[in-house]
């Protein structure tokens, strides 16, 4: 094993399961482990341990970072009970931050289009097309686990009023969709593009 100076690993270390997992067999790892300045993980208490076993965190999906999700044939019985095919790749919404045209500052508005998890209280910003495609029922995209809208965002007028108008389209939509947390995902930026 490479000598590591003791400023460069963090040794000592414990995990009770669920947070690493042996990179051969991909089988879940629970005891001591330590840790290298390359961000690498092994098995036993130090460097100095016998026949250390490289490990790697566990993988998560971080819903707005990640723009494929595959289904698995970890769990069979959920897979045939959603008639799932496990070998299919489904893409996910990406973020996309909106960039207003000259034509729509004329206008005065512009259409933002969203996604929102399901199941959860997780939005992303995102395109036109993907936004179609989630609309459409697409069977490339996973389109049962998102709900899609779009607002109709102001852009230019008086100050306070294009901040009302387009607060109370937000309140709105979360009225309407049965949301909650859009503001918040806004971060309450009622403003935002306003010239």
């Amino acid at each position: 094993m490479t000598y590591y100076p003791k400023s460069q690993v963090k040794i000592n270390l414990f995990t009770q399961g669920k947070e690493l997992e042996v990179i051969s067999s991909k089988e879940e790892y629970t005891g001591h482990y330590w840790k290298n300045s390359k961000g690498e993980y092994f098995t036993g208490r130090n460097p100095s341990s016998p026949s250390p076993v490289p490990l790697q965190p566990v993988p998560k999906i971080p819903p707005s970072q990640i723009n494929m999700v595959t289904l698995t044939p970890l769990n069979p019985r959920y897979n045939t009970l959603k008639n799932a095919n496990i070998n299919k790749f489904l893409l996910l919404p990406y973020y996309q931050k909106p960039s207003p045209t000259n034509k729509e500052y004329e206008i005065g508005s512009f259409v933002r289009y969203f996604a929102k998890k399901s199941n959860q209280n997780l939005y992303i910003e995102t395109t036109k097309e993907i936004y179609d495609q989630f609309i459409n029922k697409n069977q490339d995209y996973d389109y049962l686990s998102y709900i899609v809208f779009n607002l109709t965002w102001t852009l230019r007028g008086k100050e306070t009023l294009v901040q009302t108008i387009n607060r109370k389209i937000i309140a709105t939509t979360e009225r309407k969709l049965s949301i909650q947390g859009l503001n918040s995902y806004l971060n309450f930026n009622h403003l935002e593009f306003y010239k």
